[in-house]
């Protein structure tokens, strides 16, 4: 058994690792975002697009810098932010507020078929179809051009 007990270990956590990346969808709220999008190129990694989300603007009361929020699905069926603030709370996604927008790590990035980005980028309305865990965890599921 100690003979395989470490390779067991190793094979067990990148299965949890796994099973994690999932669980957001199987757990977690589908939401739709409005999207923009801007610098459609790394010449590491292939083609993305880089994502900014015009409705994720928070109000005055809170301060630039380390932000946690929750969404909820307005009238038009794009999220929102439903709660916001500068102290974490229990189901909230960590973002960053500067400028006038909230930037979330997991949303800003998009990596596409390599030969579309400049088809997203010119296209200017994206919507961006993502899944929220309750522990505060996001994955990007799908983007499409919006015809609106």
């Amino acid at each position: 058994m100690k003979k395989y007990g470490f390779a067991f270990i190793q094979t067990l956590i990148v299965l949890l690792v796994v099973l994690s990346f999932y669980a957001i969808s199987w757990f977690g709220e589908s939401y739709r975002f409005r999207a923009e999008p801007f610098d459609p190129f790394d010449p590491i990694y292939g083609e993305y697009v880089m994502l900014q989300y015009p409705d994720l603007k928070p109000d005055a009361s809170v301060k630039q810098g380390l932000v946690y929020v929750t969404f909820i699905t307005g009238e038009d069926g794009y999220a929102r932010i439903d709660k916001i603030s500068n102290d974490r709370f229990f189901g909230s996604v960590a973002g960053e507020y500067y400028d006038e927008y909230v930037t979330i790590s997991q949303l800003t990035q998009y990596y596409v078929e390599q030969g579309t980005g400049k088809g997203y980028e010119d296209a200017e309305k994206l919507e961006v179809k993502a899944d929220v865990s309750p522990w505060g965890t996001v994955r990007a599921t799908d983007l499409t051009v919006r015809s609106e």
